[in-house]
């Protein structure tokens, strides 16, 4: 990329120099320099807090620069800095006063590593590299929209990167084709969720209890969840004929609940009770919705099904559930086999849970079978790994020890 004609930088004005030194070689003592938008209450800032933490923790200096927002002050607390720096937008002109600003906060503040997590980030960061010795490494987002033909140069500068982090091998397939990515620089570390609140030993059993009551579940039957809002996409209709090829197969001990979202829309749910009552299996299924929050209406259920047709836009139900130690029925389409072990990935030893083909009642069948045959101590057994394989995977530790990673990946050369 020709950073002179795509930044502007032949109208800015000379930066003021400042003493620049050879960058760091190791994350203890190294100035590193985390560039978002703004800090919005939302996932991917509070992994970059996360971040933070760990760095300060490895012994470097953490710097974040971005627009305002409401976790500012949680940023300062953990001990980071702030510095203001607008780069949500990627004209030509913002994008030039971008490239200056960041210069001179690299000068000052001698950074050795930027990770850019924003297309504007990216450009701006991109273009200072060139002029300073420094280290880069970009992120990918969850998709990447084709708007003016200056915003997607500015967005080929996350291709840049030193290294490139995406949450998802799925999700970035795309972006590694248009733009060519070497795969020798992509490293998937997939978005984190919560694992201290989503903690199977936090959950009120007498709250357990009392959705397991509503649900009129009896002693020794495994309940088996769909808590996707309903929709034509959501596979739900398909969950229907798999537990039809159950019942023509001597189906017993299961109960399928299926809860209303208030946000969900009535005809969808309306279709799936009908059709479970043309199918004669009406009286499995449950479709109430206790008041409560997610974890512990999952952890009310035994199995959780994503038996989605087509991909979903991310499988955190997926993680979420595996948190909470329960096994996970997916289709196989998007970033669902990603977000858990089961054959052929792993053997059926390792498992945390199965995967199926999607729209395919028969292979959602002989899954919800194989979870249902399971004898007590196997099945917890697969619950046990899936908590695991959570914390290992999508914890905020791990996640911020696999980016950390990354980093000491880099700054060592």
């Amino acid at each position: 990329m020709n950073t002179e004609q795509d930044t502007g930088l032949e109208e800015r004005p000379d930066v003021p120099s400042a003493e620049v030194r050879a960058p760091a070689r190791a994350l203890a003592g190294a100035t590193t320099l985390q560039i978002m938008p703004a800090l919005n209450d939302e996932p991917t800032v509070r992994a970059a807090l996360d971040i933070s933490a760990a760095l300060l923790r490895a012994g470097a200096r953490s710097l974040v620069a971005s627009g305002g927002g409401p976790l500012v002050s949680q940023l300062h607390a953990r001990g980071a800095e702030w510095i203001p720096f607008q780069n949500a937008h990627t004209n030509r002109w913002n994008l030039g006063r971008s490239v200056s600003a960041l210069e001179q906060i690299v000068r000052t503040e001698h950074v050795d590593i930027i990770h850019a997590l924003s297309a504007g980030s990216a450009a701006s960061a991109h273009a200072v590299k060139a002029r300073l010795p420094l280290r880069l490494i970009t992120s990918l987002p969850d998709g990447l929209a084709r708007r003016t033909w200056f915003d997607n140069r500015s967005f080929e500068a996350l291709a840049c990167g030193e290294r490139i982090i995406v949450h998802s091998a799925f999700i970035a397939a795309p972006m590694i084709k248009q733009y060519d990515l070497p795969l020798d620089r992509i490293v998937v570390i997939p978005h984190c969720i919560d694992t201290a609140r989503l903690d199977p030993a936090g959950a009120r059993p007498d709250r357990i209890a009392g959705i397991r009551g509503a649900w009129r579940i009896r002693p020794g039957e495994r309940v088996f969840i769909a808590p996707a809002r309903v929709t034509p996409a959501s596979g739900h209709l398909t969950l229907v004929d798999a537990v039809r090829v159950l019942v023509n197969g001597g189906l017993r001990g299961a109960v399928f609940v299926v809860p209303r979202d208030d946000q969900g829309d009535p005809k969808q749910i309306r279709m799936v009770a009908e059709r479970a009552a043309a199918q004669g299996v009406d009286g499995l299924f449950r479709f109430s919705n206790p008041p409560t929050d997610m974890p512990t209406l999952l952890c009310a259920a035994d199995v959780v099904m994503v038996p989605a047709i087509d991909a979903p836009s991310h499988g955190r139900i997926a993680a979420e559930a595996q948190a909470l130690a329960r096994p996970v029925i997916a289709s196989a389409v998007g970033v669902l086999p990603e977000n858990l072990l089961a054959s052929p990935r792993v053997a059926n030893e390792h498992r945390t849970g199965w995967l199926v083909r999607p729209e395919d009642p028969v292979s959602l069948a002989r899954a919800i079978g194989a979870a249902l045959t399971l004898e007590e101590v196997s099945f917890r057994a697969v619950g046990s790994r899936a908590r695991q394989f959570a914390e290992a995977t999508f914890s905020p530790q791990s996640v911020a020890a696999a980016t950390l990673a990354v980093y000491t990946s880099v700054l060592s050369g």
